[in-house]
């Protein structure tokens, strides 16, 4: 672990405290909070009580609960080792570019309630998963396996090597979600929050998709789009 980070807000901490306790050095308390207490003193995490005024120091005026633990930086896996862990079909997510992490968090938030078994991130020109991000998530940043890589439009025909069919969200001129087969293994690309998916990204994708809207003016932005067509994955696989 190079550097440590901050991350806030009971579920968030909860499970970092379940999920890899190892990583987490301090946790921080306003108050008794006896179950997170009793996790984390189970697992030899050093426990600290403060008062309010610290807490709210140490978390930069975030809406801590009362509970924040020091960490390490989020531990990527390489993109090899995530694919040899995925189950059969799988939905992964591959996000370009994006920048903002209250988008990034609600990505990963609708990606572990729908079903989805990965994410993807560039390691340059991309939001992080930082304790931002992790806050937003509810803590699913802890659940959902996520890896780096140099080159996305590469890693794309990698993920059709394995038999992945690559679907690309674009604001219009794509397929109604529902006329694509979203139900075999399966990599969903979303893109920047201005910008979309970059054109050499773009190529590499077998599919465009994009959600129908009934205005004109209106868009959904990438968090909400994503979050769609997720939904339209599970249905299609329920089915």
């Amino acid at each position: 672990m190079s550097s440590s980070r901050i991350v806030y807000g009971v579920h968030p901490v909860e499970e970092l405290l379940r999920r890899r306790p190892k990583q987490v050095s301090t946790l921080f308390l306003v108050g008794r909070h006896k179950p997170l207490r009793e996790l984390a003193e189970r697992h030899g995490v050093a426990v600290s009580g403060v008062d309010e005024a610290a807490l709210d120091a140490l978390c930069e005026g975030g809406n801590h609960q009362g509970v924040a633990a020091t960490v390490g930086e989020y531990r990527y896996l390489d993109l090899e080792t995530l694919l040899d862990r995925l189950p059969e079909a799988p939905l992964l997510i591959v996000a370009d570019s994006l920048m903002d992490p209250q988008n990034l968090g609600s990505i990963i938030r609708s990606a572990l309630v729908l079903g989805a078994a990965g994410l993807v991130l560039p390691k340059d020109r991309s939001v992080r998963i930082t304790s931002a991000v992790v806050r937003v998530s509810a803590g699913a940043s802890e659940h959902l396996p996520c890896a780096q890589v140099t080159n996305l439009a590469r890693t794309l025909e990698r993920l059709k090597e394995r038999g992945f069919w690559v679907a690309g969200a674009v604001e219009r001129g794509g397929l109604h979600p529902a006329e694509s087969d979203l139900t075999g293994a399966t990599a969903l690309v979303v893109g920047n929050e201005h910008k979309g998916i970059r054109p050499l990204v773009l190529e590499r994708c077998d599919v465009r998709l994009t959600i129908p809207s009934g205005s004109a003016i209106a868009s959904l932005n990438v968090a909400a789009a994503t979050a769609a067509l997720l939904y339209e994955a599970a249905r299609q696989r329920r089915g």
